[in-house]
């Protein structure tokens, strides 16, 4: 199977969307992402996997720590202003509701519907990917009754009502 392959098919893979974000520097710093995974409830752990070639990749292995922050419906200009590629210049968070978290100090988007603050405890690299594995010390809910912004086909879409 070839990798171009491999993307089509996941294609049809329906996930829900994630802001992951920590600092740089003392800035803050985003990427939107759906591959995100709970991995154990004891101790509550994640893991996000993260492309070598990212500038978040870089940045995880500086800070040690980042938080996942489940995107609602209406937070795909959210979803898409942190899949795009700035310069570290710039201000990702511009305009954007957010504090940071007590455990970590990472951005808590404060209109997601729920986050995972976390601090990394394992990097695997596995292929052009690195699996943080995150210890979660913090859940913060948000807006739980809303509904989650999904990725598939390609493109945002919503579920519920």
């Amino acid at each position: 199977m070839t990798g171009e392959e491999h993307r089509w098919a996941m294609r049809h893979l329906a996930t829900g969307v994630v802001a992951l974000t920590t600092r740089c520097q003392g800035r803050p710093h985003a990427m939107t992402m759906n591959a995100v995974l709970s991995v154990s409830t004891d101790p509550p752990t994640l893991l996000a996997s993260v492309g070598v070639r990212a500038r978040t990749h870089e940045i995880l292995h500086h800070t040690g720590s980042y938080t996942v922050n489940v995107l609602a419906r209406d937070q795909r200009e959210q979803a898409e202003r942190f899949a795009a590629s700035a310069p570290m210049e710039a201000d990702q968070f511009a305009g954007i509701r957010w504090r940071p978290t007590l455990a970590t100090g990472n951005p808590l988007l404060l209109d997601s519907l729920v986050a995972f603050d976390c601090r990394v405890r394992r990097r695997i690299r596995l292929g052009d990917h690195t699996l943080f594995v995150g210890e979660v010390v913090e859940v913060i809910p948000a807006r739980v009754a809303e509904p989650p912004l999904i990725f598939t086909g390609g493109g945002y879409v919503t579920a519920g009502p």
